[in-house]
């Protein structure tokens, strides 16, 4: 089967949130932390629309959710933790917890997917594309508000793996 007869119209926004958390890992390895961030909010802004248009359209597809997930831990897993790691350069300690962030969030998502509810178990991973940015306005005020990171990856895996029932808000 050809991929392009797999693709849907919401689907080339999954591909613009992959796309958009790509490029934030390279922004952020190349030290323009603001656009970084900026595309983990854009990601998210993808990630909403797919939703949405695949709804509307009556698009939702076995192919469209599995996309939509792999996107999602590139852009609001993986893209967040290497704008910490590019921002701080932590020890071990910050490693490891960077590492439990995303490895919860790819969790969360495998558990979505084989899920058949119509609400989320645990926070959704999608909630980072809005944290992240607003944490990094924070830093843009108070730089030491980079210390709490960690802490905040910490809490956000737990409640990325989490039972906690969560409605749809999009």
């Amino acid at each position: 089967m050809q991929i392009l007869s797999l693709m849907k119209l919401a689907d080339i926004f999954t591909v613009g949130n992959l796309c958009s958390g790509i490029l934030s890992i390279l922004l952020a390895i190349d030290g323009h932390y603001d656009l970084s961030a900026a595309l983990l909010f854009l990601a998210m802004v993808f990630d909403v629309l797919d939703g949405k248009i695949a709804g509307l359209l009556h698009q939702k597809n076995l192919f469209g959710k599995q996309i939509d997930s792999m996107s999602d831990l590139v852009s609001f897993g993986v893209a967040p933790a290497l704008l910490y790691y590019a921002m701080s350069s932590p020890g071990i300690l910050g490693i490891a917890v960077a590492l439990f962030f995303v490895s919860c969030g790819m969790l969360r998502l495998a558990r979505y997917n084989i899920s058949e509810g119509s609400g989320f178990e645990g926070v959704p991973i999608t909630v980072n594309g809005v944290l992240f940015p607003i944490l990094f306005l924070l830093f843009s005020i108070f730089p030491d508000s980079l210390n709490y990171w960690p802490l905040v990856f910490l809490i956000q895996g737990f409640l990325m793996i989490s039972t906690l029932k969560i409605s749809r808000i999009f």
